[in-house]
């Protein structure tokens, strides 16, 4: 990161932001970590909509100025119900009813995005069937994140492989489904992400790819949005470097990042 090269910790600025950086800690308890998960789903539903009128489209800006409401409007939303932890990304009693509670989650967030007087005039069943390779790869990436990394050794055993291949089948299943519906932007995404998950399972002893498999298909899926929805890149962004440096001041750390520190 540009600024931790410029402003180092033993320096006064350091220490000055650092302590400013304090003051963020309540905005952090509000999980906006997790607000990307939220927002690729709710434009993902805006994309797969726009779509519908023109398969070809792509970097317009059209939608800029409802979508970044909208999404504002989702982001505050959802952040209640995760303060008041009625849904969560990880869960320790991890079961059928958390995949239902969050199948059910990420299809009123891409409903918002594909835009709900459209699906209430009769276009309910078309936006399920297009949400559906959506959901897939979303539950894949859910999936991936309920291995305790914790408990897994840099390098040996690797406990979760089973749940690496449910993974690969469902995002495989996104990508030709994907296809099958002619979405350009789901089935090029699940098939960039498939290999992380596939090299998950092919090399075991080593944690950085499953570390990889977390990673990376959140950024994948955001970036094929973003090529749909150039405007999403801007609260992307502003979230993404925003926590970089909090984290840098906060706990001298960067995140959150790609780099894999066991390579």
């Amino acid at each position: 990161m540009i600024i931790s090269r410029i402003i180092k910790p033993e320096s006064a600025v350091y220490k000055t932001l650092s302590t400013f950086s304090e003051k963020l800690d309540r905005l952090m308890k509000l999980k906006p970590l997790s607000w990307f998960a939220v927002w690729i789903m709710m434009t993902s539903g805006t994309s797969a909509q726009q779509s519908m009128s023109d398969r070809y489209i792509y970097w317009d800006m059209s939608l800029a100025g409802v979508g970044l409401i909208t999404l504002l409007i989702v982001t505050v939303i959802t952040t209640i119900i995760f303060k008041k932890e009625k849904i969560s990304f990880t869960n320790i009693d991890f079961s059928l009813t958390f995949i239902i509670h969050h199948i059910i989650f990420a299809l009123v967030l891409f409903m918002t995005g594909w835009g709900w007087l459209s699906w209430l005039n009769g276009d309910f069943f078309v936006t399920l069937k297009h949400f559906s390779p959506y959901g897939l790869v979303y539950i894949s990436v859910l999936l991936i994140y309920q291995i305790d990394l914790d408990v897994i050794p840099v390098k040996g055993y690797q406990p979760g492989k089973g749940l690496i291949a449910v993974c690969s089948l469902l995002v495989i299943a996104g990508a030709l489904i994907g296809i099958r519906f002619d979405d350009p932007v789901i089935s090029t995404a699940a098939a960039v992400i498939a290999p992380f998950y596939l090299i998950a399972i092919v090399f075991p002893e080593h944690k950085r790819h499953i570390e990889r498999a977390r990673i990376y298909p959140v950024f994948i899926a955001a970036m094929f949005v973003s090529v749909r929805l150039p405007w999403f890149l801007i609260p992307l962004a502003i979230l993404f470097f925003g926590l970089r440096t909090y984290h840098y001041f906060r706990y001298n750390i960067i995140f959150p990042t790609f780099a894999v520190d066991h390579d």
